[in-house]
C-alpha cells in the first residue's frame, strides 16, 4: 500500500524486497532464468503442479477457508494416482521419477 498511495517509482531490488518479485536477475539473462524455472517446474508431478494452481486460485477468489475446504479433493485425487505410486517407486529405488500427469 505503501507504494501504491505514494505512486512512487522504485528499483526491481525494492520490489524483490517488498515481495513484488522473487527474484532479480540482469537484463540479459531474463529468458535463460525463465527457462531454467520453467524446467524446474516441469520435472514436477504435473498433477502436483495442477493441484497447486488449483488451490491457490480457490484461496485467491474465494479466501482460505474455500481453500482448506477443497483439499480432501484433491488429495484423494492425487494419493491414488499413478504418479503418487511413481513417486514412491522412485524414491525407493533412487532413481529419479517419471510422470505421466494420471
Amino acid at each position: 500500500m505503501y507504494h501504491l498511495l505514494l505512486c512512487d517509482e522504485f528499483n526491481a531490488q525494492r520490489a524483490c524486497k517488498i515481495g513484488l518479485v522473487q527474484e532479480v536477475v540482469a537484463s540479459d539473462k531474463q529468458i535463460e532464468r525463465a527457462m531454467e524455472i520453467a524446467q524446474l517446474i516441469a520435472g514436477n508431478a504435473p498433477m502436483g503442479i495442477q493441484v497447486t494452481k488449483e488451490a491457490a486460485l480457490k484461496y485467491i477468489e474465494n479466501g482460505e477457508r474455500a481453500a482448506i475446504d477443497y483439499i480432501p479433493e484433491i488429495k484423494a485425487r492425487v494419493l491414488n494416482s499413478e504418479d503418487a505410486k511413481e513417486g514412491i517407486q522412485s524414491f525407493i529405488e533412487r532413481r529419479a521419477a517419471v510422470f505421466r500427469g494420471r
